[in-house]
């Protein structure tokens, strides 16, 4: 691997003041250019500002054809502090960050600009300091497809990273890998696994290191059918051999796990959502959380939503682990709030047990536009509350399709405006043993870089008459609890 200079240059900040937010500090920005930006990774930085990645169509070269990786650094009121973006003239695209224990950022996702397999995709990994100053940048992947999807900073310093690939192991279906790096960027292993006996496609969607230094991955299978995903949980020692496997067996055509985390009594959670189980099965869809036991047996399985619509976490990193014992996500809903049957953002607070304890939706509110509001990353803050990002077009202020969104909410996951408490239904859904096995393989590496590049950004969400924004009550809401839990099998 050859190391490639770092282009620094000052930046500018455009600020675009379109309106006056509450006294409380809990800014709801877009940031965008006049094509459209969505934000996929969001971590709360050492100064109580935020760090968003994603991609971006206005911003760089090869745009608006082509997208590019796209950083903003925020303070703490998400007025941008700086912005970073790729150079390459095909697509490249960021799906996961992680901020690093020197209070630096590390993320990834795919890349069809740099590497052994272009025009195909490959795998990046980016290592930026507080500053955004670029500490070293690599490419890893095959000749074929291959797409990452959550990073994490492990126990010893380095990186691990899961996602999928079209470029080893039973071709020429994805089959899930994790690559562990080490503090540099160097790949110290690369391991592919799939469902056996049946392997069609198998992707790895989040990732998270276990307290025995062991790893746990979800993502989603196609084992009990052709045609039919399920979602998955596996478990893996510290050198990334399998040791055990869960799946949900799907009864309609699509169930996926999309996140994982530890919670503080070292409990493995995880996320997804499904079409098989809950309010509506076989008809729409409803957000599923679990936890389970570092030996794989089940402490509890739940399905949350309501039958008029879906209810779905798609990202990485939508459950965060809390520090009362419990867990939130964040997703999107079509069920419920303003706007609907478009999108709207849906947060959701669970107890130890699984069992809600507040529900809201946010915002898809009063502005003309296509009003779609994605919510995927989420975290809870050092001082709490909760900062979501995601993705909106209903708010026409900054000249493009879709806008990076950053909102955050209380403890109770209120905002002073365009927030709905909101009565959610619980059921359940069976987790049973599957076998997944796997072998090591050889990445080629190659480099790629990151350079500044100047946002807009703009606020939404403020308590003014002529946007019909409204103020919410507080209330605690009842949950409707139905259904049991299923005995693990």
């Amino acid at each position: 691997m050859t190391r490639f200079a770092t282009l620094l240059t000052a930046m500018l900040v455009i600020v675009v003041v379109a309106g006056s937010m509450s006294a409380q500090v809990l800014p709801a920005k877009l940031y965008g250019g006049a094509q459209s930006e969505r934000a996929y990774a969001l971590v709360e930085a050492p100064d109580a500002g935020y760090c968003l990645a994603g991609w971006t169509r206005s911003f760089g070269p090869g745009t608006p054809n082509a997208s590019n990786v796209l950083v903003t650094k925020t303070d703490a009121a998400g007025i941008p502090v700086w912005s970073r973006t790729s150079v390459g003239m095909n697509d490249d695209e960021a799906y996961s960050m992680v901020r690093t224990s020197d209070h630096g950022y590390a993320l990834t996702g795919w890349t069809r600009s740099y590497g052994t397999g272009i025009p195909n995709k490959n795998v990046f990994a980016i290592k930026l300091d507080n500053a955004g100053n670029q500490v070293w940048a690599w490419v890893y992947g095959g000749l074929q497809d291959d797409e990452a999807c959550s990073i994490i900073e492990t126990q010893d310093g380095g990186f691990a990273i899961t996602g999928w690939t079209s470029s080893f192991g039973p071709q020429p279906t994805p089959n899930l890998f994790v690559l562990k790096l080490t503090p540099q960027g160097w790949p110290q292993w690369f391991n592919a696994y799939w469902a056996a006996p049946m392997h069609v496609e198998d992707e790895g969607h989040s990732i998270v290191q276990t307290p025995d230094q062991g790893f746990a991955v979800v993502g989603r299978m196609k084992a009990t059918g052709p045609n039919q995903y399920d979602p998955f949980l596996l478990k893996l020692d510290p050198s990334g051999n399998v040791q055990w496997a869960r799946v949900v067996p799907g009864q309609s055509d699509e169930d996926d796990a999309w996140s994982v985390a530890l919670d503080n009594m070292g409990r493995i959670l995880i996320a997804g959502w499904t079409r098989s189980f809950g309010t509506n099965p076989g008809v729409t869809a409803d957000v599923f959380a679990a936890a389970f036991a570092l030996d794989g047996s089940l402490f509890w399985s739940r399905t949350y939503g309501w039958p008029a619509g879906d209810e779905q976490v798609l990202d990485d990193r939508s459950l965060t682990a809390t520090a009362d014992g419990g867990c939130a996500l964040s997703g999107l809903t079509t069920s419920v709030g303003p706007g609907i049957p478009n999108p709207n953002f849906l947060l959701l607070k669970l107890d130890a047990n699984g069992v809600p304890v507040w529900c809201r939706s946010h915002p898809s509110p009063y502005w003309p536009g296509l009003q779609n509001d994605v919510a995927l990353p989420m975290v809870e803050q050092a001082a709490g509350g909760y900062a979501v990002a995601g993705y909106s077009n209903s708010w026409n202020l900054l000249g493009g399709g879709d806008d990076m969104m950053l909102s955050t909410f209380d403890a109770l996951g209120n905002r002073p405006v365009c927030t709905e408490p909101q009565e959610v239904l619980v059921d359940s859904a069976p987790w049973v043993e599957w076998l997944i096995t796997g072998a090591p393989y050889y990445v080629t590496e190659d480099t790629m870089r990151l350079v500044p590049v100047t946002v807009r950004h703009d606020s939404v969400c403020y308590d003014t008459a002529s946007m019909g924004a409204k103020e919410m009550t507080t209330d605690e809401v009842r949950m409707a609890s139905r259904g049991s839990v299923n005995s693990f099998v």
